[in-house]
Parts: C-alpha cells; structure tokens; sequence
C-alpha cells in the first residue's frame, strides 16, 4: 500500500483520538472490528513520518502490521508484550493515535 495514500498519515491531529493505555487500544480494536465487521483498526504514531499500523485481534493477542514500510512487517504481540513494540513506545509516549469510528 502507498504510504502517502494512508488517509490516518494525513489527517489532522486533531480529529484523532488519543489511545492512552493498553486497556483502551484493545477495546478500541475490539469496539472497530465488531461495529464495522472489518477486521483490525488502523493506527498512527505521531511524529515525522508518522508510521501506520493495522491491528487486529486474536485469540492469542493482537496481529500487528505495518502499513507504510517497503517490506511488509507483521508481527503477533499479546497485550504485555506489546511494551517492546513501536506501537507500546507510542502509548507509553502518548504519540498513538486513531480514527474515531464514523457515526
């Protein structure tokens, strides 16, 4: 996917929602995959490039991915183990953003 054409990537700040902890990143995942159907959520972290990530839950944690690298990343992390990923730095930062679900 084109990293420019991420509309997360270029939204203004503002009209998206801070994720600040992990409880409320699983229940916003959980929230978008239930009321839409669609599997996963989509995530920016804020700063220069402001990389994107979907994430969609699973039975044995949470199945991360890149959106915006070259080389797709993927990754499985439970909800602990999500301290030593680009997405828990962010929230330990308060730099983890997402889209509010339209109404």
């Amino acid at each position: 996917m084109n990293a420019q054409a991420l509309p997360i990537r270029t939204a203004c700040m503002q009209h998206l929602l801070p994720v600040r902890s992990v409880g409320e990143f699983e229940h916003l995942v959980k929230e978008c995959e239930v009321l839409t159907g669609n599997a996963g959520r989509t995530f920016v972290v804020a700063g220069v490039d402001r990389p994107a990530y979907q994430v969609h839950a699973e039975a044995a944690g949470f199945q991360i991915a890149r959106l915006d690298g070259v080389v797709p990343h993927q990754w499985l992390a439970t909800a602990p183990e999500l301290a030593s990923h680009p997405i828990g730095h962010a929230l330990a930062c308060g730099l983890l953003y997402t889209e509010p679900l339209a109404p």
